[in-house]
């Protein structure tokens, strides 16, 4: 009978353990997922960043382009050049 009352609060324990252990790894896998989950958002984010910021680029390249091909005319002796308007 002694030996059966020492049984019983070591496999209390012993499933304390075990499901303090689950508790924890479950724990631990939602916050690989949190992770996985912000670490894809950021990607994505800097992804969107990039191509506005080639957009823009393009744009200026552009616009820079126009401006090149415009005819210059010499306007007045004291100014250099103005687009021809």
């Amino acid at each position: 009978m002694a030996t059966h009352q020492h049984e019983m609060p070591a496999a209390q324990t012993l499933a304390g353990v075990i499901c303090s252990s689950a508790k924890r790894s479950k724990r631990a896998s939602a916050k690989r997922v949190r992770n996985d989950q912000w670490e894809r958002r950021i990607e994505e984010d800097w992804r969107r960043h990039l191509e506005t910021l080639r957009q823009c680029i393009c744009e200026l390249l552009i616009g820079d382009q126009h401006l090149r091909m415009k005819p210059m005319v010499v306007d007045k002796p004291g100014r250099k050049y103005r687009p021809d308007a």
